[in-house]
């Protein structure tokens, strides 16, 4: 029997199922949890206590990889990462007052992020390029960014 004899009714559902793509990978958080509201990739993913969380690029996992259980414990808080909710981080964790970079306020700070102490008080900033800006004019910087809400630990003190 050769193919010109099969009948076209049994090819053509055959040549559609080669057709079909493989289903893709699905996130189970849409959102990049450092750089809040960027869509994730797939392939940017770091696996956590066998549960994967997804980023946005390679420098959110670099840093959420320098402190796993921090993020983990902060991104439970935000109820970020609908993966890790249930998830017992090892220690404890003290959780940061400031929360986001004054200079990029989608940006999710941490313990190893560049800082600076300003009046006796640490800040904490998403890259050395935010903290070079303070560091040219902290009494503005910090002024603006408590009137703008993201540097808790310096109201009162500015």
């Amino acid at each position: 029997m050769t193919i010109l004899s099969i009948p076209r009714l049994l090819i053509l559902p055959a040549v559609a199922l080669l057709a079909v793509p493989a289903f893709a990978e699905e996130p189970s958080n849409k959102t990049c949890p450092i750089m809040t509201g960027e869509e994730t990739d797939v392939e940017e993913k770091v696996t956590y206590q066998d549960k994967d969380i997804y980023f946005c690029c390679g420098p959110c996992v670099k840093q959420f990889k320098q402190d796993p259980d921090y993020y983990v414990t902060l991104f439970q808080e935000m109820k970020s990462v609908p993966a890790v909710q249930d998830l017992k981080v090892p220690g404890k964790v003290e959780l940061l007052e400031q929360r986001y970079c004054p200079f990029a306020p989608e940006r999710l700070v941490g313990p190893s992020s560049p800082s600076a102490e300003y009046k006796g008080v640490k800040v904490y900033f998403s890259t050395n390029k935010h903290l070079k800006a303070w560091e040219a004019d902290p009494d503005g910087s910090a002024k603006k960014a408590v009137a703008d809400g993201h540097l808790p630990q310096l109201k009162g003190k500015v």
